[in-house]
């Protein structure tokens, strides 16, 4: 606040002093005051970000310090003019040498960059060397008998011999400007010491403040040498009072300082839509006024619905045009997410992807999207983002480094990219759901295959015997009787022994009694059963118990219907196990043209209930080939 006021006043001063009498700096009072506002408008910005930090003061005294300057400059010189202020001799004198009071502001940011001084009583000392030196080079150039006679101010109030006058300017100077670089070396200890970022955010500030003491000293050799003085300090101070400010919000803006882009947009927005709003109102106002004499009151009434209308489309557009302009890695990161949203709705890229694309978006390549299953709990870091639906939480953002302004973008990018990150979650979901389907139709065959087992050894122990048993006595009866009723027993005999051979079939149904072998031996037996020649290459597996019975009845219905249907001469079978999966190819040579039934539906409901796929490969005239893959660990 007293920067503000100390430059306000300068600026007040120095306008009073153009104007009036005196018409001192009348060309050039704006251009060099206004130079200065972009420092003082970039220290309020980080005293208001950041309140506590001494740069926003330091920011604000690189314009307020220097407009002083110029005004006491201003001041003094019209003691030469007929309208001298008062006091103007005395003024002149002291702002001979004022001009080292320019780099105060300057020492000050340089020190200070971006978060305190540096420990140490070294940097303390040269905090303090620096008033110190500036006002004994003031104190030397404002006592020169050069300075008195080329102002015309009379004679200096003393005159140190010669040797001495010599010492006390090499000492003055060269101190002055040992400290300068004693401070803007700081600058390099901080980018020595610091990490990626803070170095990121110190070369520009470390390269433009290291020229200005060298700027310096080449103004004074350049002055020596017989160059005008507005020449040779021109190079200095552009390099101090632009290059140091400008490199100061290069490293705000671009590198996650203070979080001020976000302030600072919104402002520019705001007032670039202000003053273009009023121009519309008045433009419109005016039009109206000349085109319709006496209508001003409908002139303002449309100017107002006009203004009214653009107010908040024009302010999108401005907020989203500056922002391109203050901030563009935001503007860059949302564009690379809105584009991958835009993929993923096109069918061109898959969600999945989206942790990926915000590592990417973000520069994190360490940042993590984790997702949240229903019913699970999601532990959460504390720098964790949520991501929320609704009053439920879906998932969490986890960056690699934090910061407010990081975080505020980690926010918007998790908002655009809210589609892929919900479809990935949705899809996580239904994968689970499948795997625990395919894990509970797992369970389900292996009950039933046990089932299967045990009606199978029932039926053979326990009604087959019985029947068996049942047969021989009738026998024994029948020899008994000695010849009586021969007939009716042969025909009960042969009943009984009918209703075996049943039981015998519906056992083998349920569970092939071949199995009991292995899978390999099984499927010889089966082609050793064909009409036609089966070309069998099958290794020695061993394969679940529901993976057995699927594969065994499978091939037993694939060469059923190619001897049934496609009228084939030869047969070919090939098993192999590839990738954990367990492969069964049966081709013919048939009249193909199979089409989809329920031998083909049946047989594709026993594949897929131990977890596999089935496919038909059967084009009319060129045979028929069943491929079967299964996973080996069903």
């Amino acid at each position: 606040m007293l920067a503000t006021i100390l430059y306000a006043a300068a600026l007040v001063l120095r306008e009073l002093l153009a104007l009036g009498p005196a018409s001192v700096g009348t060309t050039e009072v704006l251009a060099t005051t206004a130079l200065l506002l972009p420092s003082l408008a970039l220290g309020w910005l980080v005293a208001i970000r950041a309140p506590g930090n001494p740069l926003g003061p330091a920011l604000a005294l690189t314009s307020a310090i220097p407009a002083l300057v110029f005004a006491v400059e201003d001041w003094g010189a019209t003691y030469t003019t007929s309208n001298p202020w008062p006091g103007a001799r005395l003024v002149s004198v002291v702002g001979a040498g004022a001009w080292t009071w320019l780099f105060i502001g300057f020492a000050a940011v340089v020190l200070l960059f971006p978060d305190g001084l540096l420990p140490g009583r070294w940097w303390r000392a040269v905090a303090v060397a620096v008033p110190v030196t500036a006002l004994l080079v003031n104190f030397t150039v404002s006592t020169d008998s050069g300075t008195f006679s080329e102002a015309n101010l009379g004679k200096p109030p003393f005159v140190l011999p010669g040797p001495l006058r010599v010492a006390l300017i090499v000492v003055a100077f060269s101190s002055f400007l040992a400290v300068l670089l004693a401070a803007a070396s700081g600058l390099v200890v901080r980018f020595r010491r610091g990490d990626e970022v803070t170095r990121l955010r110190l070369r520009w500030l470390m390269l433009a403040a290291l020229s200005v003491p060298l700027l310096l000293g080449g103004s004074w050799a350049a002055i020596a040498l017989g160059a005008p003085d507005t020449f040779a300090y021109t190079f200095f101070l552009v390099a101090m009072l632009i290059l140091v400010p400008a490199a100061i919000a290069l490293a705000i803006l671009r590198h996650d300082l203070f979080d001020i882009d976000r302030l600072l947009g919104s402002t520019v927005s705001w007032l670039i839509t202000t003053i273009t709003s009023a121009v519309i109102f008045a433009g419109i106002v005016v039009a109206v006024d000349n085109l319709f004499p006496g209508r001003q009151r409908a002139g303002i009434a449309g100017a107002a619905f006009v203004t009214a209308l653009v107010l908040v489309p024009l302010h999108q557009w401005l907020h989203r045009a500056v922002g391109r302009l203050v901030d563009p890695d935001r503007s860059v990161a949302l564009a690379q997410i809105r584009d991958f949203v835009r993929q993923v709705r096109d069918g061109q890229a898959e969600p999945e992807q989206v942790e990926q694309v915000l590592r990417k978006a973000l520069d994190d390549p360490s940042l993590q999207l984790l997702l949240q299953r229903p019913g699970d709990q999601l532990p959460l870091p504390e720098t964790a983002i949520p991501l929320q639906t609704g009053d439920s939480t879906v998932g969490a953002l986890v960056l690699g480094s934090t910061s407010a302004r990081r975080v505020r973008r980690a926010r918007e990018a998790a908002v655009e990219a809210r589609l892929p990150i919900e479809v990935s979650r949705l899809r996580l979901e239904l994968q689970d759901a499948l795997a625990e389907v395919r894990a509970s139709r797992s369970r389900l065959m292996s009950e039933v295959n046990a089932e299967r087992q045990r009606l199978e050894r029932d039926l053979h122990d326990g009604a087959q015997q019985q029947l068996i048993a049942l047969g021989m006595r009738l026998r024994s009866l029948q020899h008994r009787l000695g010849g009586t009723h021969d007939d009716e027993l042969d025909e009960l005999v042969g009943t009984l022994e009918q209703t075996v051979g049943e039981l015998r079939r519906i056992a083998h149904g349920v569970r092939p009694s071949r199995l009991d072998d292995g899978l390999a031996v099984a499927l010889r037996r089966l082609v050793q059963e064909s009409s036609v020649p089966v070309d069998l290459v099958v290794p020695e597996l061993e394969v679940g118990e529901g993976v057995a019975t699927a594969v065994y009845f499978t091939v037993g219905e694939a060469i059923a219907n190619a001897l049934k249907h496609a009228e084939a001469t030869r047969i070919s079978i090939e098993v192999a196990v590839a990738a954990q999966r367990l492969c069964v190819v049966v081709r013919d040579d048939g009249i193909g043209g199979a089409r989809e039934g329920f031998g083909l539906t049946s047989l594709r409901d026993r594949v897929a209930s131990v977890g596999g796929s089935l496919t038909l490969d059967s084009p009319p005239g060129a045979g028929t080939s069943i491929r079967a893959e299964i996973p080996c660990a069903s």
